[in-house]
């Protein structure tokens, strides 16, 4: 219960920061990019990169998670086939030579 409202807390700070910083903030500038330019308030703009920085940071996420996951799936069939070979080594007759 507590674990909730701290959350709830954060949330509604961040929220009521975020909104004193775009009122604040609602000064135009300019964005020249190699083939355009925009007129954007400035609040707009960070809240743009910021969305751009979250989706390139999840798409890496996703991959490394991808790769670990590949990984795993490998090593499993692995385990299982080095278990198979001692299975069927443990069926063999033990053979003394005297």
């Amino acid at each position: 219960m507590i674990r909730k409202i701290l959350i709830l807390t954060v949330f509604i700070s961040a929220f009521v920061i975020s909104t004193a910083f775009a009122a604040f903030n609602m000064q135009s500038v300019s964005l020249d990019v190699f083939f355009a330019q925009w007129q954007l308030p400035l609040a707009v703009l960070l809240i743009a990169v910021l969305l751009v920085g979250l989706l390139i940071g999840a798409t890496l996420i996703a991959l490394s998670t991808l790769r670990i996951r590949y990984e795993n799936h490998r090593l499993v069939s692995k385990l299982q086939n080095a278990e198979q070979e001692l299975n069927s080594l443990r069926i063999l007759p033990v053979r003394d030579s005297h």
